[in-house]
């Protein structure tokens, strides 16, 4: 459990350098440069800093075992750790193939809305740039949108994880559900960190990123 937190402390703080250093380097920049990077890049990087500050509620819940008794949280992280399975549940190579598929499916629809909600985002930011108080109808559609992204975004893993389920043979589901915490969460730590953040994204949506 701690090599764990070590890993996400880590990796984080290396993805939110570049941020940190934009912020602390801004007034240096060449005023084409800042443009740039508030109109492009900056919104993304800034992303990072929500997953910093859920760091310590993500230790806690570790600790507690919450992760497990919480259906959503651990269906989402079922669905990142299924398909590593092989040893433990005596997955075929096709079965491995077909699961693999399941889960790369599920994690480019996040990117895609994720890219969305970056797009609506920035969709918001415009309407106020454009008028000190713009029309609310305008802002409930952009809301809305995000709102039913993060929604679909939640829900995903769930239903990806779902459809690994039909993939395994009876034995294969009995075994599975015979498997204690620790066990799962051994195989979460092989997680690579590219995929750890989609996790934790997707179990706990969007909060704070506005």
């Amino acid at each position: 459990m701690y090599t764990l937190i070590k890993r996400l402390v880590l990796g984080l703080t290396l993805l939110s350098m570049p941020a940190l250093a934009q912020q602390h380097g801004h007034q240096m920049m060449h005023p084409d440069t800042a443009r740039g990077m508030m109109q492009g890049g900056m919104m993304g990087q800034m992303g990072m800093m929500p997953m910093m500050q859920m760091m310590p509620r993500m230790m806690g819940m570790m600790q507690q075992g919450m992760m497990m008794q919480n259906p959503l949280h651990r269906a989402t992280m079922m669905a990142f750790v299924l398909p590593a399975m092989a040893d433990t549940l005596g997955l075929s190579e096709q079965q491995q193939r077909q699961l693999g598929e399941l889960k790369q499916r599920m994690l480019q629809a996040h990117r895609a809305r994720q890219q969305e909600i970056r797009q609506h985002q920035q969709a918001l930011q415009a309407l106020f740039q454009n008028e000190p108080q713009p029309d609310p109808a305008a802002l409930r559609e952009h809301l809305q949108a995000i709102a039913r992204l993060e929604v679909d975004d939640r829900l995903a893993p769930y239903e990806t994880f779902r459809q690994m389920l039909q993939v395994l043979n009876d034995a294969q589901r009995e075994r599975l559900r015979g498997m204690q915490p620790h066990q799962l969460m051994a195989y979460m730590m092989r997680l690579p960190m590219m995929e750890m953040m989609p996790m934790m994204h997707m179990m706990h949506g969007g909060e704070g990123m506005m």
